[in-house]
């Protein structure tokens, strides 16, 4: 896969959600969110979301490399922003398949 505007790194992070996230369509929406606020335009997360592969997403080993991600992931999602229920879902989706505890309750 070859994705000159997005770098490596946050290509990477969005394929991982996507792994992360269930079958293919399942929190579309709240991955191109992410991907919004890592600076990543719609259409390009849409066509990355069609087009990852295996071989593209972070293998996360240890707690701290799992919680460094979900934290630069979530990032936005501080003590002045209040997400929307499904963002809430999703990011405890994603710390649920990591193992980790979520800092968000409800």
């Amino acid at each position: 896969m070859v994705f000159t505007e997005i770098d490596k790194k946050t290509m990477q992070i969005l394929c991982t959600l996507a792994k992360l996230a269930g079958p293919a369509g399942e929190k579309r929406d709240a991955i191109v969110n992410v991907g919004q606020f890592l600076g990543v335009p719609k259409d390009d997360t849409l066509e990355l979301l069609e087009e990852w592969e295996e071989y593209d997403i972070m293998h996360l080993a240890s707690e701290e490399e799992k919680r460094h991600f979900v934290n630069y992931c979530f990032s936005y999602m501080n003590k002045d922003y209040h997400p929307k229920k499904s963002e809430r879902e999703f990011y405890q989706q994603v710390v649920n398949h990591l193992g980790l505890t979520a800092r968000f309750d409800n």
